[in-house]
């Protein structure tokens, strides 16, 4: 269809009003929905608007994209990457998935630590437990009938966050974040970060972040807290396109419980083979990150930035009423 309409295009003389009215009435004509009414909105309804759309393109053998970021000015982290669900992984996956963090330098969101040279957010359900001091930071659930006390540094160089996965609660996680000088939120829009259980069977919720957004804009408190988030992010471009839409960080977790060895079952989540090597699974958590993020780069390259962390929902389009409506991004072909 596109394909012809291009031929009659070019076959078409400037000066014929009437046959080029009447292609452009047939290219605005509406159509139906060809998606099923329930279908939930996802990150692959996404799309990234080419630089050249709006601005020059850099050149990537001139110019370097950036893809370090940080939290609160006190944990300064390599790649915008947290790797959570594997707090009761067999110990053998564990080690060898440390192994693969360390090596890529990636952080770890959970309630016990992945050894050395692995920075470590240690979540603590609604600010209960012994805080750890070898702990990079700490998080603290918001819960519906629990509102947490915010756990103090041991150290000053320890950031502190709230963890929220309810809509209903985020205006409230937001204003104990504010209030208690927190770093940051972590938006769980899967509703279990920690396991891979609920991520391997769930929906995210995208509209999280786009209502945490809006929230700390309203207040004219945007960036003043980092968010982070977990929920359904499979690749380097999910990732990218979650930054453009405001995340400071994204949290990986059923996709390196694959690369390690994993298959999703309906029991546990994701099980793990036993033929594999630590090696091979070091080198495949290593592997999955070192893609992902040059992935992530990539899209920042073609959008023309030279910062992954400077990607905006300027960049972005959805081709789903269901996703523009979740996440605030306007249909591709439409004007805001």
């Amino acid at each position: 269809y596109h394909r012809e309409d291009l031929f009659s295009m070019a076959r078409i003389a400037p000066g014929d009003h009437a046959k080029l009215k009447a292609m452009l009435r047939r290219r605005l004509r509406h159509r139906e929905n060809p998606f099923l009414e329930d279908r939930p909105a996802t990150l692959d309804d996404i799309v990234f608007l080419p630089a050249n759309l709006s601005r020059l393109v850099i050149d990537p053998y001139r110019e370097a994209c950036r893809v370090a970021t940080g939290l609160g000015g006190k944990l300064e982290l390599d790649q915008p990457f947290f790797v959570s669900g594997f707090d009761d992984a067999p110990s053998e996956v564990r080690e060898s998935v440390a192994a693969g963090l360390a090596e890529s330098k990636c952080g770890y969101i959970g309630t016990r630590p992945m050894g050395s040279g692995v920075p470590w957010l240690q979540i603590m359900p609604s600010g209960n437990g012994h805080a750890s001091p070898d702990a990079a930071g700490f998080i603290v659930s918001f819960e519906l009938d629990n509102q947490p006390t915010a756990v103090r540094r041991l150290n000053r160089d320890q950031v502190l966050g709230v963890a929220v996965a309810r809509p209903e609660l985020l205006d409230r996680a937001i204003s104990f974040a504010l209030d208690s000088e927190l770093d940051f939120v972590l938006l769980d829009a899967i509703g279990g970060v920690g396991t891979l259980k609920a991520e391997s069977s769930g929906v995210p919720d995208l509209s999280l972040l786009r209502d945490a957004v809006l929230n700390l804009r309203a207040r004219k408190q945007e960036e003043v807290v980092g968010l982070v988030y977990y929920g359904g992010a499979r690749s380097g471009t999910d990732a990218a396109k979650l930054i453009a839409m405001g995340a400071s960080a994204v949290v990986f977790g059923v996709p390196i419980g694959l690369a390690a060895g994993g298959a999703i079952t309906d029991i546990d989540g994701v099980s793990y083979a036993s033929n594999y090597t630590d090696g091979d699974r070091r080198d495949a958590v290593a592997n999955i990150l070192k893609a992902n993020l040059s992935e992530a780069s990539m899209m920042a390259r073609c959008t023309g930035k030279t910062n992954l962390m400077n990607l905006e929902p300027e960049d972005l389009r959805t081709i789903t009423l269901a996703t523009s409506e979740v996440t605030g991004i306007p249909l591709v072909g439409v004007r805001t």
